[in-house]
């Protein structure tokens, strides 16, 4: 019987915590547990986050990173991980006025609209394999012809709904189910 892999997860496989030691599954890079300081968990070369907890469950902010091309999941301000796919339930679609109101006269992007909720399920980028789209309902955001997200079809905003599959494909589109 042959088990098919991603790369994060034969990552995750081969990380390795002991008692007093940590080895960093990105860089290898390795540090006395003790000596790790608020995170010790925290990869003091790459910035890696070593540790296992888990964030099922957890109320999470997530954006479409403009750098590595899929989403940014945050939790406490700080990224937790990034995935090609990423499913919220008890959502809220939140866009920042003041950096919108940047981007349109910068006509530079920034960070500034979320969708957040509880962070249900997700595959790490990258991912192969990114499930289908399971509804018609698609949310969008454009900084330079809306203020806030809204619905594809109708361009109707919307602010909230109960569950939210994020596809990093077909154009980045948000998924809503109600």
């Amino acid at each position: 019987m042959k088990i098919k892999i991603n790369e994060s997860q034969y990552r995750r496989l081969l990380e390795i915590v002991t008692n007093d030691k940590v080895i960093c599954d990105e860089c290898g890079w390795s540090w006395d547990l003790a000596d790790g300081g608020d995170d010790p968990y925290i990869c003091h070369k790459c910035g890696h986050n070593n540790s296992e907890e888990d964030y099922i469950g957890k109320r999470v902010m997530v954006y479409y990173n403009l750098h590595k091309h899929t989403f940014s999941v945050t939790y406490k301000s700080k990224v937790i991980l990034h995935a090609d796919y990423v499913k919220l339930g008890d959502v809220e679609f939140r866009v920042r006025k003041g950096g919108k109101e940047r981007v349109r006269s910068e006509k530079s992007k920034n960070v500034h609209a979320f969708v957040i909720g509880d962070l249900m399920d997700y595959c790490e980028y990258p991912c192969d394999d990114i499930p289908n789209p399971t509804s018609d309902m698609v949310v969008t955001y454009n900084p330079y012809k809306y203020d806030s997200f809204v619905y594809k079809s109708t361009e109707e905003p919307v602010y909230n709904a109960t569950e939210v599959d994020m596809i990093n494909s077909q154009n980045k589109l948000f998924v809503v189910k109600k």
